[in-house]
């Protein structure tokens, strides 16, 4: 028997309000209510409608990249989309590019995509690459999902003389660039909303482009480029950024989209069938992420192509390659765990190199397994690869204080990487659990509750089909802690129970 102790203390009058006003059962009218004492908060959650988006206008430096991407398009320039290697970069660099297609009238020998492949750029733009782009008469660089984290890519673009556009959502201490940065974490940043996938920042920047240069106001824009919506759920699913406010406008008009288009991907992946955030996650994302470890181009153009059967032919490939990819991390995870040394709040492992995205998918098991920060570095040619996790540091402030020791470095407030000469290594672990192990911590991200620490709320079990509005779950909105007043219980994304146990006991 569950003590009544624990049960959630709701404002009773705001959840008969929300169940009245909102036409929902009282049990779901609880939960919201803890949640989103708001009024207006509340319904934007419960109805997630594209006419709540925010005007992009007021992200930094939106103008000058308009006029500048505009600009070059009217001077018949060729330019080159830089994105970054996973499902969060491919989808950004399918947006911007569909863009560019539409604004240059078809002009597809004009635009250039290049996604990263790290193990050889690392976090910092490639003057090799960008010089072999100049040979092609490339004029105008634009990054997408990148850019940001280091004034290295902005001097090595003005080096070789390219005009350049930053689009990123990654973390910077700036405001104030030699280029055009459109970032909603921007220090200096008005937009009402900071927590945009890269996705989302390229989806905005498209927007303003279609209304500059073809005058579409925002609902023309939202109905006639109702098939970036699907990019939008994925990528910003796959980035796990807080699933609220504009992201969860994205996931979920974008999975409605998703399941009435019949795009070559899109077809592929639903079967005949309906898709939900389930299979989004287990299945679609993985594969996708998977042309990481085969080719990264193969990750923009599965959502290119209109040819199905060399998506089929595509997407057959990934999901082999995501097949070894699970064997292969696992088998790392067992390497690493024998070498980790640990600390109070931190787990430290030094390996020898693995492909990159093994490290990071290592990186969050070891987070999730150990419940602490996690620093997984992949050892290579007097070179450390680093993948790090954290629920509890800001990850990308960390690093910030240790920027000398890297050849570069990125990331957000909960998972980063870096790049460092073996030389720094001592210096870098030394420093880490120092700055980790101070009790006046610089920078410490609010540490997500535990169980124990959870509201529960009552819910008998053959209700559970109620909680379907809540969905898609993830960081900001995680599942709800319930009880039948006997056990312990939450849900999945396809509301399948799971059994919880608190205070040590079922």
């Amino acid at each position: 028997m569950v003590s009544s102790d624990k049960y959630a203390v709701v404002d009773k009058v705001i959840a008969q309000r929300y169940s009245s006003d909102f036409s929902i059962p009282y049990e779901l009218a609880q939960i919201l209510a803890a949640r989103f004492p708001s009024y207006s908060e509340a319904k934007r959650f419960l109805f997630p409608n594209v006419a709540n988006l925010h005007d992009p206008w007021s992200i930094p430096d939106m103008g000058k990249a308009v006029d500048e991407i505009v600009a070059s398009i009217k001077g018949n320039e060729c330019i080159l989309i830089y994105c970054h290697d996973d499902p969060d970069g491919y989808t950004s660099a399918s947006i911007m590019y569909k863009t560019l297609i539409d604004l240059t009238k078809g002009q597809d020998e004009r635009i250039f995509l290049y996604p990263v492949v790290r193990e050889k750029d690392g976090y910092i733009l490639n003057p090799d690459v960008l010089k072999r782009y100049q040979e092609q008469g490339v004029r105008l660089l634009i990054t997408v999902d990148f850019g940001i984290s280091s004034m290295e890519n902005f001097r090595i673009a003005s080096e070789l003389g390219l005009k350049l556009v930053v689009c990123d959502h990654h973390e910077t201490k700036l405001s104030d660039f030699p280029a055009p940065a459109v970032d909603p974490k921007r220090p200096d940043s008005q937009y009402p909303f900071r927590e945009l996938a890269g996705v989302g920042v390229s989806f905005k920047l498209a927007q303003c482009l279609y209304q500059r240069a073809l005058n579409l106001n925002a609902a023309e824009f939202y109905s006639l480029k109702r098939d970036f919506f699907p990019l939008l759920m994925l990528g910003t699913i796959s980035d796990r950024v807080v699933l609220l406010d504009e992201n969860r406008i994205f996931s979920s008009y974008g999975l409605s989209v998703f399941n009435r288009f019949d795009e070559p991907w899109i077809k592929y992946f639903k079967r005949d069938d309906e898709v939900d955030t389930f299979l989004i996650r287990r299945e679609i994302i993985p594969t996708i992420g998977s042309a990481a470890y085969v080719d990264p181009n193969l990750g923009v153009e599965v959502f290119l192509c209109r040819d199905f059967e060399r998506v089929s032919e595509i997407l057959g490939v990934l999901e082999d390659m995501n097949k070894e990819r699970k064997r292969g991390v696992d088998e790392l995870l067992n390497a690493v765990i024998s070498a980790a040394k640990f600390f109070p709040q931190l787990v430290v492992s030094i390996v020898p190199f693995s492909k990159q995205h093994y490290l990071g998918s290592v990186a969050a098991r070891l987070r999730a397994r150990y419940k602490k920060t996690a620093v997984l570095i992949g050892l290579k040619d007097a070179k450390c690869f680093g993948e790090l996790r954290s629920n509890t540091v800001d990850l990308f402030k960390m690093l910030d204080r240790f920027r000398s020791l890297f050849i570069d470095f990125g990331g957000h407030c909960k998972a980063a990487g870096f790049t460092m000469s073996e030389t720094n290594l001592d210096r870098f672990v030394d420093g880490v659990v120092g700055y980790i192990s101070n009790d006046d911590l610089p920078v410490k991200l609010e540490e997500e509750p535990g169980l124990n620490a959870q509201p529960i709320f009552f819910l008998e079990r053959t209700k559970i089909n109620l909680l379907q509005p809540l969905t898609p779950f993830g960081e900001g909105n995680p599942p709800p802690l319930l009880t039948d007043r006997t056990n312990i219980y939450t849900i999945d994304d396809r509301l399948n129970i799971i059994e919880k146990e608190i205070d040590g006991k079922p």
